[in-house]
């Protein structure tokens, strides 16, 4: 269930980079949505049933999932509304942070770290909320309510600004993957596991993508996106990236005295 919950996951920044907005603006806003929504369902279901580990599985050990899975989605995504909202607010009525642009990044990059380091701090019943769900929440909300209350200025600055961190980030993300293939990934392999894990991927990804599409049009006759857009989404969506690598490091690999493999990645 750990593994397959980190599966839930895709790579949303590989799949955007090939895709103009200005030219396909609707295909582009549906796979960036529904990576970041996949990205949230991943991370929630992972450390809900990373939570329940030691415990014993029952009939009615669905519902407790599901209920943390709902605890651990509303909290997290209620801190990123609270704080994405607070923070709008903030640049609304308190004129003077819109004096400096310097003043007005600081204070978002601000703003949006208290909400990831505040909500990683909650913890219900052993289940630790996720700083990433709130941080991602609250991004969105400055990007639409936010960003419209800074001065022309500081809307140049921020902008910039935080496109140039994330193409850092995402290029130290990536490069951080490709030397950590040689240090935390052991020696021992399953040809067989790969292949399959491969193949139910693919599989099913078509399945799920075109499956949901056209029971929906059942539903709605307007037909909003062409085959050869929908074949993209789902080629999109089968690429794994920074998110499962980060999760998958997070299972704990117990001892086999019948083989040669480590007991942890770390």
């Amino acid at each position: 269930m750990l593994f397959t919950s980190l599966l839930c996951s895709s790579d949303v920044v590989a799949a955007v980079s090939i895709v103009d907005y200005h030219e396909q603006p609707k295909l582009y806003s549906c796979i960036f949505g529904e990576g970041c929504f996949n990205d949230i369902v991943s991370i929630i279901l992972f450390n809900t049933v990373n939570s329940l580990q030691d415990s014993q599985f029952e009939w009615y050990t669905v519902f407790v999932i599901s209920g943390q899975f709902i605890l651990l989605g509303v909290i997290s995504v209620g801190m990123g509304v609270i704080f994405g909202l607070t923070g709008a607010l903030m640049f609304k009525h308190i004129r003077f942070l819109n004096e400096s642009p310097v003043t007005e990044m600081f204070v978002m990059y601000a703003w949006g770290m208290a909400a990831y380091f505040s909500t990683g701090l909650i913890e219900v019943n052993g289940l630790e909320m996720s700083g990433i769900i709130a941080l991602l929440t609250c991004a969105i909300i400055s990007g639409h309510y936010t960003w419209y209350n800074l001065s022309p200025q500081g809307r140049t600055t921020t902008t910039v600004s935080v496109s140039f961190l994330g193409a850092m980030m995402e290029a130290a993300v990536y490069s951080y993957i490709g030397l950590a293939m040689y240090s935390t990934i052991p020696t021992w392999w399953s040809w067989n596991f790969i292949f399959i894990e491969t193949i139910i991927i693919i599989v099913f990804r078509i399945v799920g993508v075109l499956g949901t599409f056209y029971t929906l049009r059942l539903c709605c006759r307007k037909k909003t996106i062409e085959f050869k857009e929908l074949l993209f989404i789902c080629y999109g969506g089968m690429i794994r990236g920074a998110i499962a690598f980060a999760l998958v490091l997070k299972i704990e690999v117990l001892p086999d005295t019948n083989s040669k493999a480590p007991t942890s990645y770390n």
